[in-house]
C-alpha cells in the first residue's frame, strides 16, 4: 500500500514536471523566439509590428520558413526539443555619455542625447545584439553619431530653440528607424538632446565676454538715459519759455486794454465838464509852486489860469 502511494505520488510530480516543461507563457509586454535544437521555428510578437518582421524574415532566406505569430498568452512546446527565448516589448531608455560638439558658428558645446526604444523583431534582435547589456553599444555606434553629426550643422543660438532642435533630430528618425529595424529588430519612439552645457574651458572666456556684453549694455543705456535727459529738459525749457511768453503777452493785452479804456473814460470825462479839468489841472500846478516865487506878466496865460480860480 505504502509502495503504491509513493509510485503515485512520483508519477504525479513527473506529470508535473512534463507539463511545466511543455508550456510557456508570453505576457502582453513580452516577444519570444522559439528554438528546435537551437534552429528558430517560431516567432512571437506584437500585431503591430507583424509587417515590419515578416519585410525582415523576406530578406533573409535562410529564415523565410520561420513561423510568425502575435497570440500572447499560454503556449505548448515540445520538451527537451523546444528551448523559449523571451524579450520585453516595452519602451527602453537609453542615456548616452557627454560629449562636446562644434557648432556651426564655430563655437563648443557639451551635450547628451536620450532615446526611447523597443524591440519589434525577437530574432534579429538575438542574432545581432541578443542582450540589452549589448543594446548600450549599438546605441553608441548608430545612433548618438546620427544625432552628433545633426547638431553639428546648427549655429549656437538654434540649440536654445527648441522647436528648431527637435524637427531637426525628428527628421532624422524615420530614416534611422529603417536601418535600426532592419539590422537590429529595434525601432525608436523618441529621441532628444536632454543636457547642453558649455565646456568647462570655456566657461572663464564666456565669463568675460558676458561681462563686456553687460559692460557695453550699461554704456549703452547710460549713453541713451543722458540723451533722454537732454531732450526732455530742452522740452521743458521750450515750454517753460512760450508758457512765459503768453503770460506776457496776455498781460501786455489786458494792460493795454486798461490804459485804453481808461484813456476812454477820461476824454469822455473831459467832454462832460471841461471846466472840472481846468481844476484839476491848476490844482496840480498849485502843488508843485509850494515856496517858489515866481515873476510873470501880466499877459501870461498861466497867470489867467492861476487867477481864473
Amino acid at each position: 500500500m505504502k509502495k503504491t502511494g509513493i509510485i503515485i505520488g512520483i508519477i504525479f510530480i513527473l506529470t508535473l514536471i512534463i507539463l511545466s516543461s511543455s508550456t510557456f507563457i508570453v505576457n502582453e509586454d513580452e516577444i519570444a523566439v522559439i528554438r528546435n535544437f537551437g534552429r528558430v521555428t517560431a516567432i512571437i510578437v506584437n500585431p503591430s509590428d507583424k509587417e515590419q518582421v515578416i519585410g525582415n524574415l523576406k530578406n533573409n532566406d535562410r529564415y523565410e520558413s520561420v513561423k510568425l505569430k502575435t497570440e500572447k498568452g499560454l503556449h505548448f512546446k515540445i520538451p527537451f526539443i523546444q528551448s523559449i527565448n523571451k524579450f520585453t516589448s516595452k519602451n527602453l531608455t537609453y542615456k548616452s555619455n557627454t560629449a562636446i560638439i562644434q557648432t556651426r558658428d564655430d563655437k563648443k558645446l557639451e551635450i547628451a542625447m536620450y532615446a526611447q526604444y523597443r524591440i519589434i523583431d525577437p530574432l534579429v534582435f538575438s542574432l545581432t545584439v541578443s542582450t540589452l547589456e549589448n543594446m548600450r553599444q549599438t546605441m553608441d555606434n548608430r545612433v548618438f553619431p546620427v544625432v552628433i553629426n545633426s547638431a553639428n550643422t546648427l549655429i549656437f543660438n538654434q540649440f536654445f530653440y527648441q522647436n528648431t532642435l527637435d524637427n531637426m533630430i525628428q527628421s532624422k528618425q524615420a530614416e534611422l528607424n529603417k536601418e535600426l529595424e532592419r539590422d537590429f529588430g529595434i525601432r525608436v519612439t523618441d529621441i532628444g538632446i536632454n543636457r547642453k552645457n558649455f565646456p568647462e574651458s570655456n566657461v572663464a572666456a564666456i565669463e568675460s565676454k558676458m561681462a563686456m556684453q553687460i559692460e557695453k549694455e550699461r554704456e549703452s543705456l547710460i549713453a541713451e538715459g543722458d540723451k533722454v535727459f537732454v531732450e526732455e529738459k530742452a522740452k521743458t525749457d521750450r515750454i517753460q519759455k512760450e508758457i512765459i511768453a503768453a503770460a506776457l503777452e496776455e498781460s501786455a493785452k489786458i494792460k493795454a486794454s486798461a490804459d485804453g479804456e481808461a484813456l476812454k473814460i477820461y476824454q469822455e470825462s473831459l467832454v462832460k465838464d471841461f471846466e472840472f479839468y481846468r481844476f484839476i489841472e491848476r490844482m496840480d500846478v498849485y502843488k508843485h509852486m509850494n515856496d517858489i516865487t515866481i515873476f510873470l506878466d501880466r499877459d501870461n496865460d498861466l497867470l489867467e489860469f492861476i487867477n481864473g480860480y
